[in-house]
């Protein structure tokens, strides 16, 4: 009876096929003491971890979930709903989201990230893929609150059922391989801006243009015309040609075939070209236009400056 007074009852002890219940009370490891469970946990109410919680293997989520404090994750996430990132996130292994992740922190992301039908919408999202990584996405939605940032030192794939990409901000990475549309309220691009097409008379090859480049904003127009019996034309521009084009700096320039042609200036979205009767003539009309301003010269930025 004194050694059953004195000792722990349940100690070493087990239970082969019952289960242990406890009504209204708790079950408490303190002193050093540790909870390992070999098979299976299931929590039908609150978890609470004020605590670390580690791991090694895989986060497999079904549901919503809300990250509060900073974060890393050394393995794989996949969470099938919705993930909420409050803090300063790093993944280093594979993410992969079923619907929607929202990050109001920095996003430091290490391998792959593969987003199903859902969407990434963060303040800013700085990709690091080790080993040539990518992000593969249906739609990528950056909206900061001063215009979100997407930062990429590998490649931006986008594909699925119409991928789009849209900017409410600034994009910079590496390289983007687009199948859909991006979408974006100012472009910044370092380096060659051009485009590839089918070769329109080589079946197999792409055919590449540039775009070429201007210190302002700039618009185009051009035509042909054929002087009437008193030897003029009046050239009517697109109607809202006043309302895009800046008064000052517009610039015409007309080519007659065999003869000088004369000009008037632009008035109320058309000129008038003078020559021979019935000569030929070809025009071109440039302009700077409203609303696409941008600063010339400035310094570099502390993160791009080690980009050059």
């Amino acid at each position: 009876m004194a050694r059953l007074e004195s000792g722990a009852q349940l100690e070493k002890s087990s239970i082969t096929n019952g289960r242990m219940r406890f009504i209204g009370g708790q079950l408490l490891i303190d002193s050093g003491g540790s909870l390992r469970v070999v098979g299976t946990a299931d929590v039908a109410g609150t978890q609470r971890v004020t605590g670390r919680l580690e791991g090694s293997g895989s986060f497999d989520w079904t549901g919503p979930s809300w990250l509060r404090g900073g974060s890393t994750i050394e393995g794989t996430l996949r969470v099938t709903e919705t993930a909420q990132l409050v803090g300063n996130t790093t993944i280093g292994g594979t993410c992969t989201i079923g619907a929607s992740l929202a990050v109001n922190g920095q996003a430091t992301l290490n391998s792959d990230l593969t987003i199903g039908r859902g969407r990434i919408r963060a303040g800013a999202v700085t990709i690091t893929p080790s080993g040539g990584g990518a992000v593969q996405v249906g739609t990528l939605q950056i909206d900061g609150a001063n215009g979100g940032t997407i930062r990429s030192s590998g490649t931006i794939y986008l594909e699925g059922d119409g991928p789009s990409v849209r900017v409410v901000g600034q994009l910079s990475a590496s390289s983007i391989l687009a199948f859909g549309k991006i979408i974006a309220a100012e472009l910044d691009v370092m380096g060659a801006k051009n485009f590839r097409m089918p070769h329109p008379t080589k079946p197999g090859h792409w055919l590449r243009h540039g775009s070429t480049e201007s210190p302002v904003s700039g618009i185009e127009y051009w035509g042909d015309i054929t002087l009437d019996d008193s030897g003029t034309c009046r050239v009517e521009l697109p109607e809202y040609f006043e309302a895009l084009a800046k008064p000052d700096g517009r610039w015409v320039s007309v080519t007659g075939r065999g003869f000088a042609a004369d000009w008037t200036d632009i008035d109320e979205g058309a000129f008038t070209v003078t020559g021979p009767p019935g000569g030929r003539a070809s025009w071109l009309v440039k302009a700077e236009r409203f609303g696409g301003d941008f600063l010339l010269e400035e310094e570099f930025p502390a993160d791009d400056a080690k980009e050059t």
